[in-house]
């Protein structure tokens, strides 16, 4: 280890580099990702690294092209596409795994076709970049001793990282699980919405929903940071509660607003009440538009002028309100009262478009 530039028996901090590489060796570190992890500056983070992606960086892109018989640019395409990194083309960055992984995907260009695969590994790879950065900040605000700056020990910060490495093969396995409920479920939503017959210029009938905060930019002035993100959590978890319980597709947050989908009006409307509602009681304002009509499905996303409209809508709604286009009044029949607000000049659109409130339930 010291032929290798790992220890230094005249050192400051010898004693605790040979704890490490203790540790290190008991945890079944080679020389070699020791060598190659003290390179990286993660000597400290190997024992945890290797559990999270095990057999790291041994080939490179065009060495998985050949393994896997496709082209080296329809490869570089999919790593790119799932939102990772080459640094050069000759520096390995991929694992058995990676190859797997980027065979399947090849595969699928084979049934699917290049565009709507790559649009897939776009999706995959923002979706779990972002449960990447939510779990990694949930570790660094709770277990401190995660940092060498903060616990002032690599070897304590080895062990700590270690430990809690060990729980990502059954996170993912999770995610496996997660996939298969929602993959099932979104299937059974396009069915309910009687599709087929535009399904193949890739638009999907549904009801659209728009709800935000009121003034949030104010409270982002007066609350802590904490605060801040025990607010956007707690109303994430309304919004997702209330969404799911109405049988709705949830499609996004945006900062302070929620987007989500229904198979119809009535539905969408009653989760853009109940989203007002939850505000209120937790002493908040919300406001909210919904609309309804065909949009394009895209890449987990949804599309088209019923989508701006329901956005234009609950931009200029007051707070408190439910705004609705003619399409979800007339759908929505005597089962509600609706009071016209006469055509309103919307943000994007040319013409004046007709918009009602719904008025509060006695």
């Amino acid at each position: 280890m010291a032929a290798a530039g790992l220890y230094d028996a005249a050192a400051g901090n010898a004693a605790e580099r040979l704890e490490l590489l203790t540790f290190l060796v008991e945890q079944g570190c080679t020389l070699d990702e020791m060598v190659a992890a003290h390179e990286r500056g993660r000597l400290f983070a190997l024992a945890g690294d290797r559990i999270i992606r095990p057999e790291r960086d041994q080939f490179t892109l065009d060495q998985v092209a050949e393994t896997i018989g496709a082209p080296a640019e329809l490869v570089r395409a999919i790593w790119r596409a799932y939102g990772l990194v080459e640094a050069d083309k000759d520096s390995p960055v991929a694992s058995p795994e990676d190859i797997e992984m980027v065979a399947t995907a090849a595969g699928m260009c084979q049934v699917l076709g290049v565009e709507a695969t790559l649009g897939m590994a776009r999706v995959m790879g923002a979706a779990l970049a972002r449960i990447g950065d939510a779990a990694s900040t949930a570790v660094r605000g709770r277990l401190p001793s995660m940092s060498v700056a903060t616990s002032g020990s690599e070897v304590t910060t080895a062990r700590a990282f270690a430990s809690i490495a060990q729980a990502v093969p059954r996170l993912g396995h999770g995610l496996d699980v997660l996939f298969r409920h929602h993959l099932e479920a979104a299937r059974m939503h396009f069915e309910r919405t009687e599709s087929w017959d535009v399904v193949g210029q890739g638009g999907i009938r549904v009801a659209v929903g728009f709800a935000d905060l009121c003034g949030f930019t104010g409270l982002t002035q007066q609350l802590t940071m904490d605060g801040l993100s025990q607010l956007l959590t707690r109303f994430e978890e309304v919004a997702a509660d209330v969404v799911a319980d109405h049988g709705g597709r949830l499609v996004k947050f945006l900062g302070d607003a929620v987007m989500y989908v229904t198979t119809d009006a009535v539905t969408a409307v009653a989760v853009a009440e109940d989203l007002v509602d939850a505000a209120e009681q937790r002493g908040l304002k919300a406001r909210a538009g919904v609309t309804v009509g065909t949009a394009l499905a895209l890449d987990g996303d949804y599309f088209g002028p019923i989508v701006n409209l329901a956005a234009r809508l609950v931009a200029v709604a007051e707070p408190g309100q439910v705004l609705a286009s003619d399409p979800v009044v007339e759908r929505l029949g005597d089962r509600r009262t609706t009071i016209p607000l006469g055509p309103q000049q919307l943000r994007g659109f040319d013409d004046p478009v007709p918009v009602s409130r719904l008025a509060p339930v006695p």
